[in-house]
């Protein structure tokens, strides 16, 4: 992140009384705010149907900051922050609808010295994106102007590209940002530099080496409330399709020419282009059930608010992917997510080869597991590799241990949230952690089959980690975690 603030410009936040504004949207701003590393001149405007005053909408962003804030609120920030709160109630849907919006925005650009520069960021349900970007073809789009649109981008392959043509229709492709909030991820972003500033590494990341990759993002909780959301979505296109499908390429890419966004976002592309198109038979597709945990009812997905009592709504996947390139031929890239597993975690595994076992044939000794790499994205980032080392002792006994690498106790500070990172980058204009069109209806191919013909759901108890049929996938390897 660079430590200049970016340019002087107004932000339109679309959706300002919803969810995402409140638990990510505002604390990113205000952290931002307090680090200074907003513009030296910005405006902060909020527009939803709420009928909201300026003070209530400052009320509501206070609020906010207070509960979901990686800091505390400073009296003194939370004045400079609230200085730059605007509000502006309306729709989305009727015709010449912004009109008061961008009375708004060009009074503000003259008592601020804005330019005419704007950042748009779309926080409401997907449906009101292609409604967003009509209303402000029409009311005029001068200046330097920038829209975000959050995931998903799209809910097959035919309706990105319909997105992405609406989006084209009024913005450039340089002035789009589609995010994915895990892009943000300190974790993530390290892993280009784990790779390519480390030659021990980079010389063993290729299928000599390697036997296979494991990527999990895996959650404890189930639908929270967001039924209707989740029977639309389901897990292939909440997370599989984006998160797991842009981690799998920083990890599996090729060295980009440069740090450039469009160098980065290249190599990208081309990774997601040598992925398989997945197939029904290389996918599980599971639902967690009623059951008890810990002495209590956990529901099941059919019984949740809001979800059909015979839905066939996936709450887990597992995939067996291949990717077809000189590094990875011959590897296996085993992706798996689910709700109600046993714990919340987001973990990339590098399996290294096994070692020659001749050494130890009729001694007795057992020789060990194969060494891996274990990437831990969240929680508790941080980096572990484990090995076989002789444990201490006349007898020769061989047991796995670990080198671990904490970020928390390596850099003893705590990382900025993935929204301040990627809000900053849309400010200054800078790509490299948003997804270009080529690369979000690449990502749509991938998974198309398995939506187009998907294969029977699966029932899995809650806190375990998913159906028989996921470890028969991967097996006679075994799934980290367990």
């Amino acid at each position: 992140m660079s430590l200049e603030p970016p340019p002087p410009q107004a932000i339109v936040i679309f959706g300002a009384s919803g969810d995402l504004t409140k638990r990510k949207i505002f604390p990113a701003l205000y952290n931002l705010c307090r680090d200074d590393l907003l513009p030296n001149k910005v405006s902060i405007v909020g527009y939803s149907r709420t009928e909201w005053s300026e003070d209530d909408f400052r009320s509501h962003a206070r609020d906010s900051i207070e509960e979901f804030s990686r800091t505390p609120l400073e009296e003194e920030s939370w004045k400079t922050f609230s200085d730059l709160l605007h509000y502006v109630s309306g729709e989305f849907h009727e015709e010449h609808c912004f009109s008061h919006l961008i009375e708004e925005l060009e009074q503000l650009d003259k008592e601020r010295g804005l330019g005419g520069r704007r950042l748009y960021y779309c926080a409401t349900p997907p449906s009101a994106f292609p409604l967003i970007v009509e209303r402000l073809g029409e009311a005029g789009n001068p200046g330097d102007s920038r829209i975000v649109i959050e995931k998903p981008f799209g809910d097959d392959l035919a309706s990105a590209k319909e997105l992405n043509a609406t989006v084209h229709a009024v913005f450039d492709e340089k002035r789009v940002f589609r995010i994915d909030h895990y892009l943000g991820k300190e974790t993530v972003q390290n892993i280009l530099m784990f790779r390519f500033a480390n030659s021990m590494f980079e010389r063993v990341w290729n299928s000599d080496a390697i036997d296979h990759v494991q990527l999990t993002v895996a959650e404890d909780v189930g639908i929270e409330g967001r039924g209707a959301y989740y029977e639309e979505a389901g897990a292939i296109r909440d997370i599989v399709q984006n998160h797991l499908l842009q981690v799998l390429a920083f990890l599996a890419m090729e060295p980009p020419r440069s740090l450039e966004a469009e160098a980065i976002r290249d190599e990208k592309v081309k990774l997601l282009r040598a992925i398989h198109r997945f197939t029904p038979e290389e996918v599980v597709r599971g639902q967690y059930e009623t059951c008890e945990v810990d002495g209590k009812t956990v529901l099941g997905y059919r019984e949740e608010e809001g979800v059909a009592k015979d839905s066939t709504t996936e709450t887990y996947v597992a995939v067996r992917a291949h990717i077809d390139n000189w590094r990875w031929a011959g590897v296996p890239v085993f992706l798996r997510t689910g709700k109600r597993l046993p714990r919340r975690t987001t973990q990339v595994i590098v399996a290294l080869r096994e070692a020659p076992g001749y050494l130890f044939e009729g001694t007795g000794i057992e020789p060990g597991i194969a060494d891996h790499l274990s990437i831990q994205v969240q929680p508790d980032e941080g980096i572990s590799l484990a090995f076989n080392a002789k444990e201490p002792g006349p007898e020769i006994r061989i047991k796995p241990v670990h080198m671990n690498f904490s970020y928390a106790e390596a850099f003893k500070a705590q990382p900025a949230e993935a929204y301040e990172r990627l809000l900053h980058d849309a400010m200054e204009g800078d790509h490299t952690l948003f997804i270009r069109e080529d690369e979000v209806e690449r990502s749509w191919e991938i998974v198309q089959p398995i939506l187009d013909n998907p294969p029977a759901v699966v029932p899995y108890p809650a806190a375990t980690w998913g159906p028989q049929a996921a470890i028969d996938l991967i097996a006679p390897r075994r799934w980290h975690l367990h």
